[in-house]
């Protein structure tokens, strides 16, 4: 039971609002219709049932007795009390026989007068009465309903019923009312909700900028009570991980100072061994031990990098890169390289597309780099026909250190860092990069950046 209830419930939950505004207003206005229709449709059936607009009681009084009068009047005198009687949109007539004029007894507004009018006659003894829509309208008529009483002699008394007898409002008049305030209550709950949840898109917008940029500005504290204390405790969180950033920048900073000095102390020890292939193999390790140091603080300072944001055309960041390469004797190509601008950190994220065009030329032979513009984003792919890396450890590979190369040669392997570096550098720009099989077999390193520029669009 519960699937085909889902099943059915679907097409009404993709009318569901997705954000917060939308839902406030929407149950907003459904309370307030909900209400409205309600009291609504109580008081037009009170009054269906009831005594109808004002006035129209003290009418079918007015009528009832009336035709009370005339029934006890001798017919001779009756034609001078209906002309006395006549007034306030009622018309009288008085005829021995039935009257021709035929009625259409359909609609409410009909049966609604006939009941309300044997009501007034019963108490009067009288109680044959047909009410409708005269098919020819007689002229003098001054009503829309035509109503025919008999009297006790068997003569027939007519009436024309004015507008105000003619029942209470008609529905189409709530359905006109219900979309009028409906109408109202959609802008005024729209309103209402945008600016309760204000708040909550300035906290998003701020998480946004502090995820990709420590050094973003604070947020606004203003607002109701609530909203100020958690906007302090935002820019509270933010202080501390800024001076966590610091802090660490700095400490890593002395780490550095200090390993350098010892490294070439170490470096000029090692010219004092006597053995050539030692003092090689020293020398190597120290320049490896060099390398690592380099790489390991470069991939640390990245995310404090102080490096300002500029507007950057990505096709010309790549064909430079591209073109550098070439020149450097590495089999890369550029394609569909469209034009398109987007506020980033040139120089980092210049070193992270660099880091897999190189990664693509050393162990595919070969890098193909395109770029595909979307409306929110822009899309990098960098291609090789190499091996490929198993789906199972695509993930892996952006680990610091981490090598799906064995060996500790530096030819082969490198660092283990050069993924990390690019996946933290394109992830401060507010983008990301996956690794997929290319058709054909080799890789695709795609790198999807916002249009906005994540960091970089952050003023």
């Amino acid at each position: 039971m519960r699937p085909v209830m889902r099943l059915a419930m679907r097409p009404l939950m993709r009318l569901w609002p997705r954000s917060i505004a939308g839902r406030t207003a929407l149950v907003l206005i459904a309370g307030v219709l909900i209400v409205l229709w309600a009291g609504s449709m109580v008081w037009w059936l009170s009054v269906a049932r009831g005594d109808g607009p004002p006035g129209s009681q003290i009418a079918f009084e007015t009528v009832a007795g009336v035709a009370a009068m005339i029934d006890r009047l001798p017919p001779e005198t009756r034609a001078r009390a209906l002309a006395a009687a006549a007034g306030g949109g009622l018309g009288f007539g008085w005829t021995a026989r039935r009257p021709e004029t035929r009625l259409r007894r359909r609609g409410w507004e009909a049966r609604w007068v006939a009941r309300r009018l044997k009501r007034s006659l019963a108490a009067r003894g009288l109680s044959t009465v047909e009410v409708g829509a005269p098919v020819r309208r007689r002229s003098g008529s001054g009503g829309s309903l035509e109503a025919h009483l008999l009297l006790s002699d068997g003569s027939w008394l007519t009436m024309s019923v004015p507008d105000r007898m003619h029942g209470p409002p008609r529905p189409y008049t709530f359905v006109l009312l219900i979309a009028v305030v409906a109408l109202g209550l959609t802008g005024l709950a729209i309103l209402v909700s945008r600016r309760v949840t204000a708040p909550l898109r300035r906290f998003s917008a701020a998480a946004a900028r502090l995820g990709t940029d420590v050094e973003a500005p604070p947020m606004e504290e203003a607002g109701p009570t609530e909203i100020r204390e958690a906007a302090e405790a935002f820019n509270q969180m933010q202080r501390r991980i800024r001076r966590f950033v610091e802090d660490r920048t700095r400490m890593l900073a002395a780490i550095s100072h200090d390993l350098r000095t010892m490294l070439t102390r170490f470096q000029l020890r090692a010219e004092y061994i006597d053995d050539a292939e030692q003092r090689a193999k020293a020398t190597d390790d120290l320049a490896r031990m060099r390398e690592m140091l380099d790489a390991t603080l470069s991939f640390a300072r990245d995310d404090a990098a102080a490096e300002p944001t500029t507007a950057v055309d990505l096709a010309s960041l790549l064909q430079t890169l591209c073109d550098d390469l070439a020149d450097a004797g590495h089999a890369v190509a550029c394609a569909g390289l469209e034009r398109v601008t987007i506020a980033c950190r040139p120089v980092s994220l210049g070193r992270a597309f660099a880091n897999l065009i190189d990664n693509a030329v050393k162990y595919g032979g070969a890098a193909e780099v395109a770029l595909e513009v979307r409306d929110d984003h822009a899309a990098v792919t960098v291609a090789d026909r190499g091996p490929g890396i198993p789906a199972g450890r695509r993930e892996q590979v952006f680990a610091p250190f981490f090598r799906l190369e064995g060996s500790r040669s530096r030819e082969t392997g490198g660092t283990g860092l050069g993924l990390a570096l690019a996946r933290t550098i394109v992830r401060g720009h507010g983008g990301d990069i996956t690794l997929e099989d290319r058709e054909g077999g080799g890789l695709v390193a795609r790198v999807v950046l916002p249009r906005s520029g994540g960091k970089g669009g952050q003023e």
